[in-house]
Order: C-alpha cells, then sequence, then structure tokens
C-alpha cells in the first residue's frame, strides 16, 4: 500500500522546486504515454482549465508516489485503462447514498490504496479555490481512481 508518508513527501518535493513541475509532466508522459493521452484526451474537455490542471498534479502525484514504492512499474496499456474507466462508473452508479462523499464510502473498502483514494477525495471535495464543480466531481474522482487502479 502506498502511505500517506510517501503521497506527503512527493508533495513535499514538488511544492519545494515548482520549477521542475513541466520536466516532472514530461518525464511521466515519457514513461506513461498512454496514460497520459488519458488524462488529456477530449474527455476532460468538460473541465475547467483549473480542473485539468489540477487531475494533472494529481495523477502526476499518483504516478510519482507508486513508482517510488515499484521502481519496475510497466507501463499502463490504453484497454487496461478503458477496462478500469469502466469498471468504476459501474461500482460507483451502483452505489446510492444521499451525497458524493458517502457514495466514495464502498470503493474505500474494495481498494488496497485507502491512502490514495483519500488523497483524490480529499482533492474531489475540497472547498475554496482548488474546488472541483458539483458536475465535474463524478468524473474527476473516477479518473484519478482510474489512474490508481492501473497503476497498482
Amino acid at each position: 500500500m502506498i502511505t500517506e508518508a510517501t503521497i506527503d513527501r512527493i508533495l513535499e518535493r514538488l511544492e519545494a522546486s515548482p520549477d521542475a513541475y513541466e520536466q516532472e509532466v514530461n518525464d511521466f508522459a515519457d514513461r506513461q504515454p498512454e496514460l497520459i493521452d488519458y488524462l488529456t484526451n477530449e474527455d476532460v474537455e468538460a473541465f475547467t482549465e483549473l480542473e485539468r490542471d489540477l487531475l494533472l498534479f494529481a495523477a502526476l502525484v499518483i504516478w510519482q508516489a507508486v513508482a517510488s514504492e515499484r521502481p519496475e512499474l510497466e507501463e499502463v496499456e490504453g484497454d487496461a485503462i478503458a477496462a478500469a474507466e469502466e469498471r468504476n462508473y459501474q461500482e460507483l452508479s451502483q452505489v446510492k447514498a444521499p451525497t458524493f462523499r458517502d457514495r466514495l464510502t464502498p470503493l474505500f473498502e474494495q481498494t488496497e490504496q485507502e491512502d490514495l483514494l483519500a488523497f483524490v477525495e480529499d482533492l474531489t471535495l475540497a472547498e475554496g479555490e482548488e474546488e472541483i464543480s458539483t458536475e465535474a466531481r463524478e468524473p474527476f474522482f473516477v479518473t484519478l481512481k482510474t489512474v490508481i487502479d492501473v497503476l497498482t
């Protein structure tokens, strides 16, 4: 399991060197081209620019956290991404709960990557400057859960 400490270490490193961010994204794109295609395809055009930026940042954090624990991490294939995304939408659609946060509870019960999923949940439900719109919450969460699933 990727721990909160690993996630925090990646976040601190990225925040400490914002000038290197573009190079970090380029490295991510070189090593996981189909995952980057998934994160930047026309489906994400419905997100605002802030939401797209946050989505890419979160995916970078997830990838770096997983890669730091699993250096042998292989390149993810498009078919695996599509299957994981479909499974995530199907699982989420089966949950009937009063709030979006409540709908996520069963997903936490089914994952071994609780800390990564909590990181995504926190971003998805954050309030303030980096707030994800109500309409974007589900696709934002599913996209990042899909990233977690295919990398782990």
